[in-house]
């Protein structure tokens, strides 16, 4: 029987024992040498692993951690410096991943990266050989890539990439060859026949303003509260401060327009905000062979339906050397250059919610209610992801609460834990050392303190982690709808006359070499999926019960309550999904897809749903 027990109910003859153990935990007098399988060793360093200066002297990158570049720390591998950088880590096929955390043998066939870039290598070299890796030709051009598939030439590896990963590889029996052939996105897959629904509704304002709320970066929409909008970027370096988008702008975009202030006041005005955090990178990521960038602001309105429109995005490339700042506002026009270039807008926005991580899991657009369900209100009520997740958030709050309620039943057992406080200690000043001093840490005094801290952490492993994760391919795998990158710029940005001819003859060709070209879409596209991938044995929040709840009655009990609480919340969001009044997870046509990102369990392969434990890819 395996039974847990704080550090002041441990037995006397057990307590060397437990801090052996932790010792072993922590690494302390381990050699510094390569970690190995059989290691258990969670200790720190800084990413210094991102490069590959041994390779080549131009794949050097710098080290995220530090003054430089404050980051959370990663686990040690204990691998030795680069003979050509002292700064870096050398570089190795092999991940050390402690023990108790590596994948099951099933898990280690499903993730297999040695195959996974074997197979990325064959393809992209095989594309680049047939058609130096250009741009699609057009959107029919896209749809082999489902229908028809790449050829491949013979791999010679006894159909282990087929076993592997069948989703991708296939062999053809009529032409005798091996196929890299993607599945049909959940977003354009017709649900009644194999053929793609609409290969355009993706570019449609309804969609964008959807997928903004529902699809895998339902995070970085803010609500807007003040204005004009403002950077808050050195004007020096980077230009006026304000907005192009101005008042007039506005009211010429939305119906029975009253006052800006009445606007904000009633909530209508949302924001993704993409100016500041880009435009110091906009002339080095210019720098790079075929890509280019913006910083952008993209102004949404909220309808009576409850959705999103999209009604200005701002594009900004800010002044260097003899080039002045450019910035410009489109909006969905009514003539055709117009609406051309709102598209081509919209894409290069797209490509920045694309590339932007959202790392702190918070509610952005909520405010503390007691009489509101979660005890918060949000500004926007069809909100699938804030919705669904604060249901997940309040199960996982209400487990934490009675098992650190049994095990700290009085308010000074928390404090007086040394090994508790020492855990704590360690995460906020070794973890994160670059900001062990903010303001914002949350103390741990109290059981109050210490289920609000391991509530957050279980649920951006497990829920956040999934709503962000599990549906990259569904949405992604037709790039178009996200694509990865912009390569070109706006063409009315100091456009030449043969430039700009070229727009107004064939816009649809400027729209197609502003997305990944061929190799880049099928590199990314093959990543996305084996991302989306759930492995046969994944182990899903509330479903198995860990041994040691099931040696203590109390406990056990209330892990049953907390697994009958997510099985429900599975049957919940089916009914939200079938709810017609819900327009951002119910409705015709292409790419309103159910939003079932927070259902709990799912079966093996890519779904679009389930939440596992905790993450394992």
């Amino acid at each position: 029987m395996q039974l847990s027990c704080v550090p002041s109910k441990t037995p006397s003859g057990l307590k060397p024992l437990r801090e052996k153990e932790l010792a072993i935990l922590r690494g302390e007098g381990a050699a510094d040498v390569p970690r190995g399988k059989k290691d258990r060793i969670y200790d720190y360093d800084m990413y210094n692993d991102l490069g590959d200066p041994d390779k080549d002297s131009g794949l050097v990158r710098p080290v995220l951690g530090g003054t430089d570049h404050p980051y959370p720390r990663r686990c040690k591998t204990g691998r030795p410096r680069s003979t050509s950088d002292p700064l870096s880590e050398s570089r190795s096929t092999e991940v050390y991943v402690p023990r108790d955390e590596a994948f099951s043998e099933v898990e280690k066939g499903t993730f297999n990266l040695k195959t996974v870039f074997l197979a990325l290598a064959t393809a992209t070299a095989s594309l680049k050989n047939r058609e130096d890796d250009k741009q699609f030709s057009d959107f029919t051009n896209i749809e082999f890539l489902f229908k028809i598939g790449v050829e491949l030439p013979n791999l010679n590896d006894n159909g282990r990439l087929q076993e592997m990963l069948p989703r991708l590889f296939k062999y053809s029996e009529n032409t005798k060859k091996n196929v890299l052939r993607f599945e049909t996105p959940a977003t354009i897959k017709s649900n009644y026949s194999s053929h793609i629904r609409d290969k355009f509704g993706w570019i449609s304002d309804e969609e964008f303003g959807r997928q903004t709320l529902a699809g895998i970066n339902p995070l970085s929409i803010t609500l807007v509260k003040e204005w004009p909008l403002k950077s808050k970027l050195d004007p020096k370096v980077y230009g006026p401060s304000e907005s192009a988008i101005t008042i007039e702008i506005v009211m010429g975009m939305i119906p029975g327009f009253s006052t800006i202030d009445e606007e904000i006041e009633n909530k209508k005005l949302y924001m993704l905000d993409y100016h500041d955090i880009f435009l110091p990178y906009v002339h080095k990521v210019r720098e790079q062979k075929n890509t280019t960038l913006y910083g952008s602001r993209t102004l949404m309105y909220l309808t009576p339906t409850g959705t999103l429109r999209p009604i200005a995005i701002e594009l900004v490339r800010p002044p260097k050397d003899d080039k002045p700042l450019w910035k410009k506002v489109f909006t969905p026009g009514w003539d055709a250059t117009s609406m051309w270039l709102w598209k081509l807008a919209k894409v290069h926005v797209l490509a920045h919610d694309s590339g932007y991580h959202q790392l702190v899991s918070h509610w952005g657009m909520a405010v503390e209610d007691p009489d509101s369900p979660h005890g918060l209100k949000l500004s926007i009520e069809d909100y699938p992801y804030a919705n669904d997740g604060l249901r997940l958030w309040d199960i996982i709050k209400d487990w934490v609460t009675n098992y650190v309620n049994h095990y700290y039943p009085e308010e000074n057992l928390v404090k007086s834990d040394e090994e508790l406080q020492a855990w704590w200690t360690e995460i906020r000043k070794v973890g994160h050392a670059d900001k062990q001093d903010e303001s914002w840490w949350p103390i741990l005094n109290t059981p109050k303190d210490l289920i609000w801290i391991l509530t957050t952490i279980i649920w951006v492993a497990s829920g956040h982690h999934a709503a962000v994760n599990f549906g990259q391919y569904d949405y992604a795998g037709y790039f178009p709808n996200r694509a990865s990158i912009a390569r070109v710029k706006m063409p009315c940005e100091d456009p030449t006359d043969v430039e700009w001819e070229k727009f107004k003859c064939r816009p649809e060709d400027v729209l197609l070499s502003a997305l990944p070209s061929q190799g880049q879409a099928i590199q990314v596209m093959a990543v996305l999926d084996v991302l989306s991938n759930h492995s046969p044995d994944e182990e899903y929040i509330g479903d198995k019960m860990e041994p040691t709840f099931e040696a203590n009655p109390q406990i056990k009990d209330a892990y049953e309550k907390f697994k009958e609480s997510v099985q429900k919340l599975g049957t919940i969001i089916d009914g939200r999904n079938a709810d017609e009044s819900l327009k951002n997870r119910n409705g015709v046509g292409v790419g309103v897809v159910p939003y079932n990102l927070l259902k709990p369990s799912s079966e093996a392969g890519v779904t679009g749903m389930g939440v596992p434990n905790s993450i394992s890819i």
